[in-house]
């Protein structure tokens, strides 16, 4: 993946996930208050929403806002090209394709190719170039121009397609298994937090005593376990064993042959 797409990151702040949705569907039951009875600030549940936006965008090489990707560099392979340029756009959903060039840094020629030509497969970011108006010869590598016949000697060349395109789901779009994941794995701090304070941080049991009188509190509370233990574990296992169906559906195949 070239650095441009690894570092873009949409500047839209909103998020994907409301903290009201995160309470009611993954924090129900939840004592999200102190000893003092103060709520935990939203502006921590909004930290955790986004930190686990983020990290799903990463796991599934998928972008849940809309992002537009410019000078996307791929490389060449003759298998690939001769079999109508196919090649996989780095960011998805990818919704529209606006340009792909094939590029020579040392000197100014450069091959254009006709949008009318483009084929996408928006999930997976599959693209194919098939010639549909013009004339061939400026498609097929070896069979027009004074450059390209120099290219037919090669099996690879890197970096010499460059790629212009939109992607990214609008947030009203996202898929509602995307959600569930996010919204399991946004809720995982709050109840870290929330399980320290049933009783202190640490602190398994809690006994109080006044003239004879007594009571006892005992917690899943300890210096390894939080309050909030078995939904964690639950959680984990679900994110788990989720995320790799949701790689399988959303993210697709990647395969390199040597």
């Amino acid at each position: 993946m070239g650095t441009e797409a690894l570092n873009v990151r949409p500047k839209n702040n909103e998020l994907i996930v409301s903290v009201d949705f995160l309470k009611t569907n993954f924090l129900f039951g939840v004592d999200l208050r102190d000893d003092d009875g103060n709520e935990m600030p939203e502006s921590m549940h909004e930290f955790y929403i986004r930190s686990a936006t983020t990290w799903m965008e990463d796991e599934l090489a998928t972008y849940f806002r809309p992002v537009t990707i410019t000078n996307e560099a791929h490389d060449f392979h003759y298998n690939d090209y001769i079999q109508y340029n196919f090649l996989r756009l780095f960011c998805r959903p990818a919704r529209r394709l606006t340009s792909l060039s094939l590029e020579f840094p040392v000197s100014l020629h450069k091959l254009e190719f006709d949008p009318a030509w483009f084929r996408l497969e928006s999930s997976t970011g599959y693209v194919s170039v098939i010639p549909s108006q013009g004339s061939i010869s400026k498609f097929i590598i070896g069979a027009g121009g004074t450059f390209l016949p120099a290219l037919h000697a090669h099996s690879h060349l890197p970096f010499v397609f460059r790629a212009d395109y939109e992607a990214g789901y609008n947030i009203a779009d996202i898929p509602i298994d995307i959600l569930e994941v996010v919204g399991m794995k946004a809720s995982l701090g709050a109840l870290n937090i929330a399980g320290d304070l049933i009783a202190g941080a640490g602190i398994a049991t809690k006994s109080i005593s006044l003239d004879g009188l007594s009571q006892s509190i005992g917690t899943t509370s300890s210096a390894t376990n939080a309050g909030y233990g078995a939904r964690i574990i639950q959680y984990s296992k679900e994110i788990k064993d989720r995320l790799e169906i949701l790689k399988g559906k959303y993210r697709g195949i990647s395969m390199v042959v040597g």
